[in-house]
Protein backbone atom coordinates (compact mmCIF):
# COMPACT_ATOMS: atom_id res chain seq x y z
CA UNK A 1 0.00 0.00 0.00
CA UNK A 2 1.12 3.31 -0.98
CA UNK A 3 1.73 5.89 1.64
CA UNK A 4 0.48 9.19 1.39
CA UNK A 5 2.96 11.95 1.73
CA UNK A 6 3.79 12.59 4.93
CA UNK A 7 4.29 16.78 4.70
CA UNK A 8 0.52 16.49 4.60
CA UNK A 9 0.49 15.71 8.26
CA UNK A 10 1.65 17.91 11.11
CA UNK A 11 3.64 15.63 12.48
CA UNK A 12 6.11 15.96 10.41
CA UNK A 13 7.43 19.48 11.75
CA UNK A 14 7.58 17.48 14.60
CA UNK A 15 9.67 14.98 13.22
CA UNK A 16 12.09 17.03 11.55
CA UNK A 17 12.79 18.74 14.71
CA UNK A 18 13.52 15.50 16.10
CA UNK A 19 15.72 14.39 13.54
CA UNK A 20 17.64 17.77 13.99
CA UNK A 21 18.16 17.44 17.26
CA UNK A 22 18.91 13.60 17.54
CA UNK A 23 21.97 14.58 15.03
CA UNK A 24 23.06 17.46 17.41
CA UNK A 25 23.02 15.29 20.22
CA UNK A 26 24.76 12.92 18.79
CA UNK A 27 27.79 15.08 17.38
CA UNK A 28 27.30 17.08 21.17
CA UNK A 29 28.69 14.12 22.56
CA UNK A 30 30.96 12.94 19.80
CA UNK A 31 32.98 15.90 20.59
CA UNK A 32 32.43 16.35 23.91
CA UNK A 33 35.43 13.01 24.04
CA UNK A 34 36.64 13.12 20.47
CA UNK A 35 38.96 9.90 20.04
CA UNK A 36 41.23 11.96 18.00
CA UNK A 37 41.70 15.50 17.27
CA UNK A 38 42.48 15.94 13.59
CA UNK A 39 41.24 18.80 12.02
CA UNK A 40 40.77 16.93 8.87
CA UNK A 41 38.43 14.53 10.39
CA UNK A 42 36.27 17.14 12.58
CA UNK A 43 36.10 18.75 9.48
CA UNK A 44 34.64 15.53 7.60
CA UNK A 45 32.13 15.02 10.34
CA UNK A 46 31.30 18.59 10.12
CA UNK A 47 30.82 18.51 6.33
CA UNK A 48 28.91 14.91 7.42
CA UNK A 49 26.80 16.15 9.58
CA UNK A 50 25.53 18.78 7.81
CA UNK A 51 24.12 16.87 4.29
CA UNK A 52 22.68 14.22 6.73
CA UNK A 53 20.80 16.65 8.30
CA UNK A 54 19.86 18.53 5.04
CA UNK A 55 18.61 15.41 3.45
CA UNK A 56 16.90 14.13 6.25
CA UNK A 57 14.60 17.75 6.18
CA UNK A 58 15.14 19.10 2.73
CA UNK A 59 15.57 15.92 0.79
CA UNK A 60 13.26 13.30 3.35
CA UNK A 61 10.38 15.84 2.24
CA UNK A 62 11.00 15.73 -1.17
CA UNK A 63 10.77 12.27 -1.99
CA UNK A 64 8.01 11.82 0.05
CA UNK A 65 6.40 14.43 -2.23
CA UNK A 66 7.14 12.58 -5.37
CA UNK A 67 5.53 9.48 -3.39
CA UNK A 68 7.64 7.17 -6.30
CA UNK A 69 9.69 4.67 -4.94
CA UNK A 70 12.12 4.30 -6.39
CA UNK A 71 13.36 8.46 -5.15
CA UNK A 72 12.65 6.84 -1.86
CA UNK A 73 15.11 4.19 -1.72
CA UNK A 74 17.96 6.29 -3.15
CA UNK A 75 17.12 8.42 -0.10
CA UNK A 76 17.47 5.90 2.37
CA UNK A 77 20.93 4.27 0.33
CA UNK A 78 22.64 7.84 0.36
CA UNK A 79 21.77 8.42 4.28
CA UNK A 80 22.65 5.35 5.05
CA UNK A 81 26.34 5.61 3.57
CA UNK A 82 26.36 9.04 5.05
CA UNK A 83 25.31 7.67 8.61
CA UNK A 84 27.30 4.76 8.25
CA UNK A 85 30.44 7.13 7.32
CA UNK A 86 29.63 9.46 10.34
CA UNK A 87 30.05 6.62 12.90
CA UNK A 88 32.75 4.78 11.13
CA UNK A 89 35.16 7.96 11.55
CA UNK A 90 33.21 9.46 15.46
CA UNK A 91 34.84 5.69 16.36
CA UNK A 92 32.11 5.49 19.16
CA UNK A 93 32.47 8.27 20.78
CA UNK A 94 29.47 9.46 22.56
CA UNK A 95 25.98 8.01 21.38
CA UNK A 96 27.27 8.70 17.61
CA UNK A 97 25.89 5.84 16.69
CA UNK A 98 21.99 6.49 17.42
CA UNK A 99 22.76 9.13 14.45
CA UNK A 100 20.98 6.14 12.59
CA UNK A 101 18.10 5.84 14.43
CA UNK A 102 15.87 8.75 12.88
CA UNK A 103 16.17 6.76 9.34
CA UNK A 104 13.97 4.25 11.40
CA UNK A 105 10.94 7.11 11.83
CA UNK A 106 11.66 8.01 8.17
CA UNK A 107 10.69 4.34 6.90
CA UNK A 108 7.85 4.47 8.77
CA UNK A 109 6.43 7.97 7.34
CA UNK A 110 7.18 7.23 3.80
CA UNK A 111 7.62 2.95 2.92
CA UNK A 112 5.08 -0.02 2.16
CA UNK A 113 5.33 -2.35 5.12
CA UNK A 114 7.42 -4.58 3.05
CA UNK A 115 9.89 -2.04 2.60
CA UNK A 116 10.25 -0.73 6.04
CA UNK A 117 11.44 -4.11 6.84
CA UNK A 118 14.04 -4.03 4.18
CA UNK A 119 15.39 -0.40 4.84
CA UNK A 120 15.32 -1.15 8.44
CA UNK A 121 17.26 -4.05 7.64
CA UNK A 122 19.31 -2.20 5.93
CA UNK A 123 20.03 0.11 8.76
CA UNK A 124 21.11 -2.93 11.83
CA UNK A 125 23.74 -3.93 8.87
CA UNK A 126 24.88 -0.37 7.93
CA UNK A 127 25.37 -0.18 11.74
CA UNK A 128 27.02 -3.56 12.30
CA UNK A 129 29.85 -2.65 9.52
CA UNK A 130 30.45 0.77 10.31
CA UNK A 131 30.88 -0.48 14.08
CA UNK A 132 33.07 -3.84 13.00
CA UNK A 133 34.93 -1.25 10.50
CA UNK A 134 36.89 0.66 13.17
CA UNK A 135 37.17 -1.98 15.87
CA UNK A 136 37.11 -5.45 14.25
CA UNK A 137 36.01 -6.03 17.03
CA UNK A 138 32.03 -8.94 17.31
CA UNK A 139 33.03 -8.76 21.05
CA UNK A 140 32.08 -4.60 20.73
CA UNK A 141 29.44 -4.96 18.30
CA UNK A 142 27.28 -7.41 19.98
CA UNK A 143 27.61 -5.39 23.31
CA UNK A 144 25.87 -2.06 21.74
CA UNK A 145 23.68 -4.17 19.45
CA UNK A 146 20.95 -4.84 22.05
CA UNK A 147 20.42 -1.46 22.89
CA UNK A 148 20.67 -0.20 19.22
CA UNK A 149 17.97 -2.76 18.01
CA UNK A 150 15.52 -1.88 21.15
CA UNK A 151 16.01 1.70 20.35
CA UNK A 152 15.28 0.93 16.32
CA UNK A 153 11.78 -1.20 17.48
CA UNK A 154 10.61 1.22 19.49
CA UNK A 155 10.97 4.25 17.24
CA UNK A 156 9.34 1.80 14.46
CA UNK A 157 6.06 1.07 16.69
CA UNK A 158 6.06 4.22 18.15
CA UNK A 159 6.04 6.56 14.98
CA UNK A 160 3.56 4.10 13.34
CA UNK A 161 1.17 5.08 16.05
CA UNK A 162 1.85 8.42 15.74
CA UNK A 163 1.39 8.11 11.63
CA UNK A 164 -1.69 5.75 12.39
CA UNK A 165 -3.30 8.19 14.77
CA UNK A 166 -2.65 11.34 12.69
CA UNK A 167 -3.77 9.62 8.92
CA UNK A 168 -6.77 8.13 11.28
CA UNK A 169 -7.25 12.20 12.72
CA UNK A 170 -7.03 13.71 8.63
CA UNK A 171 -9.18 11.26 7.56
CA UNK A 172 -12.05 12.03 9.83
CA UNK A 173 -11.74 15.70 9.12
CA UNK A 174 -11.48 14.87 6.12
CA UNK A 175 -14.75 12.53 6.01
CA UNK A 176 -16.59 15.32 8.06
CA UNK A 177 -15.63 17.89 5.15
CA UNK A 178 -17.38 15.68 3.02
CA UNK A 179 -19.97 14.92 4.62
CA UNK A 180 -21.02 18.30 5.30
CA UNK A 181 -20.48 19.35 1.32
CA UNK A 182 -22.77 16.17 1.12
CA UNK A 183 -25.86 17.66 3.45
CA UNK A 184 -25.01 21.15 1.70
CA UNK A 185 -25.49 19.42 -1.65
CA UNK A 186 -28.58 17.24 -0.28
CA UNK A 187 -29.86 20.34 0.97
CA UNK A 188 -29.61 22.37 -2.12
CA UNK A 189 -31.19 19.04 -4.30
CA UNK A 190 -34.66 19.19 -1.52
CA UNK A 191 -34.82 22.56 -2.54
CA UNK A 192 -34.55 22.17 -6.31
CA UNK A 193 -36.98 18.85 -5.76
CA UNK A 194 -39.26 20.59 -4.74
CA UNK A 195 -39.52 23.98 -7.02
CA UNK A 196 -40.02 21.38 -9.66
CA UNK A 197 -43.01 19.32 -8.08
CA UNK A 198 -44.30 22.72 -7.23
CA UNK A 199 -43.32 23.70 -11.37
CA UNK A 200 -45.17 20.27 -11.93
CA UNK A 201 -48.16 20.48 -9.91
CA UNK A 202 -48.67 23.99 -11.82
CA UNK A 203 -48.50 22.67 -14.82
CA UNK A 204 -50.08 19.95 -14.53
CA UNK A 205 -52.85 22.29 -13.09
CA UNK A 206 -52.45 24.15 -16.08
CA UNK A 207 -53.60 21.50 -18.49
CA UNK A 208 -56.15 20.13 -16.12
CA UNK A 209 -57.61 23.76 -17.07
CA UNK A 210 -56.94 24.12 -20.65
CA UNK A 211 -58.28 20.35 -21.30
CA UNK A 212 -60.98 20.37 -19.02
CA UNK A 213 -62.55 23.93 -19.16
CA UNK A 214 -61.14 24.97 -22.17
CA UNK A 215 -63.29 22.06 -23.95
CA UNK A 216 -66.29 23.21 -22.22
CA UNK A 217 -66.22 26.64 -23.17
CA UNK A 218 -65.21 25.64 -26.84
CA UNK A 219 -68.32 23.73 -27.10
CA UNK A 220 -70.38 26.42 -25.30
CA UNK A 221 -69.34 29.18 -27.78
CA UNK A 222 -69.87 27.07 -30.49
CA UNK A 223 -73.39 26.13 -29.29
CA UNK A 224 -74.65 30.14 -28.36
CA UNK A 225 -73.36 31.10 -31.75
CA UNK A 226 -75.19 28.15 -33.82
CA UNK A 227 -78.39 29.04 -31.71
CA UNK A 228 -77.61 32.33 -32.29
CA UNK A 229 -77.80 31.58 -36.29
CA UNK A 230 -81.43 29.84 -36.06
CA UNK A 231 -83.18 31.87 -33.28
CA UNK A 232 -84.71 33.98 -35.98
CA UNK A 233 -85.84 31.02 -38.35
CA UNK A 234 -86.31 28.13 -35.78
CA UNK A 235 -86.39 29.11 -32.29
CA UNK A 236 -87.20 25.62 -31.57
CA UNK A 237 -83.67 24.52 -32.62
CA UNK A 238 -82.07 27.91 -30.69
CA UNK A 239 -83.81 26.85 -27.46
CA UNK A 240 -82.75 23.38 -27.51
CA UNK A 241 -78.80 24.54 -28.33
CA UNK A 242 -79.05 26.95 -25.38
CA UNK A 243 -80.35 24.43 -23.00
CA UNK A 244 -77.48 22.05 -24.49
CA UNK A 245 -74.73 25.00 -23.83
CA UNK A 246 -76.70 25.88 -20.32
CA UNK A 247 -76.10 21.85 -19.80
CA UNK A 248 -72.12 21.78 -20.59
CA UNK A 249 -71.66 25.31 -18.24
CA UNK A 250 -72.68 23.10 -15.54
CA UNK A 251 -70.75 20.11 -16.73
CA UNK A 252 -67.69 22.55 -16.95
CA UNK A 253 -67.70 24.22 -13.38
CA UNK A 254 -68.16 20.60 -11.83
CA UNK A 255 -64.87 19.72 -13.88
CA UNK A 256 -62.98 23.08 -12.28
CA UNK A 257 -64.39 22.33 -9.23
CA UNK A 258 -62.70 18.77 -9.50
CA UNK A 259 -59.53 20.34 -11.12
CA UNK A 260 -59.04 22.65 -8.45
CA UNK A 261 -59.35 20.86 -5.19
CA UNK A 262 -58.59 17.11 -5.90
CA UNK A 263 -57.05 17.32 -9.14
CA UNK A 264 -59.37 14.30 -10.64
CA UNK A 265 -56.66 12.37 -12.51
CA UNK A 266 -56.96 9.08 -10.37
CA UNK A 267 -61.13 9.59 -10.14
CA UNK A 268 -62.27 8.75 -13.45
CA UNK A 269 -65.91 7.82 -11.86
CA UNK A 270 -67.78 4.59 -13.40
CA UNK A 271 -67.72 4.95 -17.39
CA UNK A 272 -64.86 3.78 -18.93
CA UNK A 273 -62.76 5.53 -21.55
CA UNK A 274 -64.98 4.48 -24.66
CA UNK A 275 -68.15 5.37 -22.96
CA UNK A 276 -66.22 9.41 -21.81
CA UNK A 277 -65.15 9.55 -25.63
CA UNK A 278 -68.80 8.62 -27.07
CA UNK A 279 -70.35 10.84 -24.14
CA UNK A 280 -67.52 13.65 -25.86
CA UNK A 281 -68.56 13.21 -29.21
CA UNK A 282 -71.94 13.76 -28.15
CA UNK A 283 -71.71 17.19 -26.37
CA UNK A 284 -69.47 18.12 -29.20
CA UNK A 285 -71.67 17.95 -31.77
CA UNK A 286 -72.59 20.71 -33.89
CA UNK A 287 -74.24 21.32 -37.42
CA UNK A 288 -72.04 20.05 -40.44
CA UNK A 289 -69.68 18.54 -38.67
CA UNK A 290 -70.06 14.01 -38.48
CA UNK A 291 -67.93 12.34 -35.81
CA UNK A 292 -66.92 8.69 -36.35
CA UNK A 293 -65.31 7.13 -33.32
CA UNK A 294 -63.73 3.48 -33.74
CA UNK A 295 -62.32 1.02 -31.32
CA UNK A 296 -59.80 -1.50 -32.44
CA UNK A 297 -59.05 -4.97 -30.55
CA UNK A 298 -60.11 -5.75 -27.15
CA UNK A 299 -60.63 -2.92 -24.43
CA UNK A 300 -58.58 -3.24 -21.18
CA UNK A 301 -57.30 -2.42 -18.44
CA UNK A 302 -55.00 0.17 -18.48
CA UNK A 303 -53.70 3.02 -15.86
CA UNK A 304 -55.45 5.89 -14.54
CA UNK A 305 -52.82 8.69 -16.12
CA UNK A 306 -53.04 7.11 -19.66
CA UNK A 307 -56.87 6.55 -19.39
CA UNK A 308 -57.04 10.36 -18.59
CA UNK A 309 -53.95 11.51 -20.89
CA UNK A 310 -55.91 9.66 -23.74
CA UNK A 311 -59.07 11.45 -23.02
CA UNK A 312 -57.41 14.77 -22.56
CA UNK A 313 -55.92 14.06 -26.42
CA UNK A 314 -59.51 13.49 -27.84
CA UNK A 315 -60.88 16.58 -26.04
CA UNK A 316 -57.88 18.41 -27.73
CA UNK A 317 -58.42 17.28 -31.23
CA UNK A 318 -62.04 17.97 -30.68
CA UNK A 319 -61.08 21.09 -29.39
CA UNK A 320 -58.83 22.03 -32.62
CA UNK A 321 -61.53 20.53 -34.59
CA UNK A 322 -64.07 23.05 -33.84
CA UNK A 323 -61.92 26.39 -33.29
CA UNK A 324 -59.25 25.89 -36.65
CA UNK A 325 -60.09 23.80 -39.22
CA UNK A 326 -63.60 24.60 -40.37
CA UNK A 327 -63.74 20.78 -40.66
CA UNK A 328 -66.47 18.21 -41.75
CA UNK A 329 -65.51 15.41 -40.60
CA UNK A 330 -63.52 13.78 -37.56
CA UNK A 331 -62.36 10.34 -37.04
CA UNK A 332 -61.29 8.96 -34.23
CA UNK A 333 -59.66 5.65 -33.61
CA UNK A 334 -58.68 3.76 -30.05
CA UNK A 335 -56.63 0.89 -30.98
CA UNK A 336 -56.10 -2.45 -28.50
CA UNK A 337 -54.66 -4.48 -31.11
CA UNK A 338 -50.97 -4.14 -30.06
CA UNK A 339 -50.99 -5.81 -26.48
CA UNK A 340 -47.35 -3.50 -25.76
CA UNK A 341 -49.13 -0.30 -26.44
CA UNK A 342 -52.46 1.57 -27.07
CA UNK A 343 -52.34 3.84 -30.37
CA UNK A 344 -54.98 6.82 -30.28
CA UNK A 345 -55.31 8.89 -33.20
CA UNK A 346 -57.61 11.79 -34.34
CA UNK A 347 -58.14 13.35 -37.94
CA UNK A 348 -60.48 16.35 -38.98
CA UNK A 349 -60.78 16.99 -42.93
CA UNK A 350 -59.68 20.62 -42.15
CA UNK A 351 -57.89 23.17 -43.65
CA UNK A 352 -54.81 22.40 -42.06
CA UNK A 353 -51.71 24.47 -41.22
CA UNK A 354 -48.49 25.02 -42.10
CA UNK A 355 -47.37 24.80 -38.24
CA UNK A 356 -47.38 21.84 -36.25
CA UNK A 357 -46.33 22.96 -33.25
CA UNK A 358 -50.05 24.01 -31.86
CA UNK A 359 -50.49 26.20 -29.04
CA UNK A 360 -51.23 25.25 -25.16
CA UNK A 361 -53.23 22.69 -26.00
CA UNK A 362 -50.46 20.32 -27.95
CA UNK A 363 -47.89 21.62 -25.31
CA UNK A 364 -50.09 20.22 -22.89
CA UNK A 365 -50.26 16.92 -24.64
CA UNK A 366 -47.26 16.49 -25.48
CA UNK A 367 -46.17 17.17 -21.83
CA UNK A 368 -48.72 14.34 -20.28
CA UNK A 369 -47.97 12.14 -22.89
CA UNK A 370 -43.95 12.31 -22.42
CA UNK A 371 -44.72 11.39 -18.29
CA UNK A 372 -45.91 8.49 -19.43
CA UNK A 373 -43.33 7.44 -21.99
CA UNK A 374 -45.24 7.70 -24.85
CA UNK A 375 -45.22 9.62 -28.37
CA UNK A 376 -46.87 12.26 -29.99
CA UNK A 377 -46.83 12.80 -33.87
CA UNK A 378 -48.64 15.79 -35.38
CA UNK A 379 -49.11 15.54 -39.07
CA UNK A 380 -50.71 18.43 -40.84
CA UNK A 381 -50.21 20.24 -43.87
CA UNK A 382 -52.35 23.73 -45.82
CA UNK A 383 -55.20 21.76 -47.09
CA UNK A 384 -54.52 18.38 -46.09
CA UNK A 385 -56.40 18.32 -42.71
CA UNK A 386 -55.23 17.67 -38.75
CA UNK A 387 -54.24 14.61 -37.04
CA UNK A 388 -52.83 14.12 -33.55
CA UNK A 389 -51.13 10.39 -33.35
CA UNK A 390 -50.37 9.27 -30.17
CA UNK A 391 -48.52 5.22 -28.92
CA UNK A 392 -48.32 5.15 -25.26
CA UNK A 393 -46.89 1.59 -23.63
CA UNK A 394 -49.60 -0.58 -22.27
Amino acid sequence: MKRTAFSDFNISSGTDLAFALVVLISYFTTFSKPPQTSLFLITVLICLGIAYITLGIYGFAYVNQLGKLIPKLIYFGVQLVIGGLIVYFGKGAGFNALILLPLVAHTAMSLDHDWILVVNAGIFITYVLSIMSYTSSWGVVWEGLPAFFAGQVFILIFTEMAYTEQKGRIKMEKLAGELSEANHHLSEYATQVKDLAVSQERNRLAREIHDGLGHYLTTINMQIKAALAVIQEDPQKSAQLLEKAQDLSATALQDVRNSVSALREDNLGALTLSERIEKLITTSESEGRKFDFTVLGSPRQIPPQTDVTLFRVVQEGINNANKHSQSTQVKIVLSFENTQEITLSVTDNGVGSDIAEGGFGLIGIRERVRLINGKVEIKTAKGEGFQILVNIPG
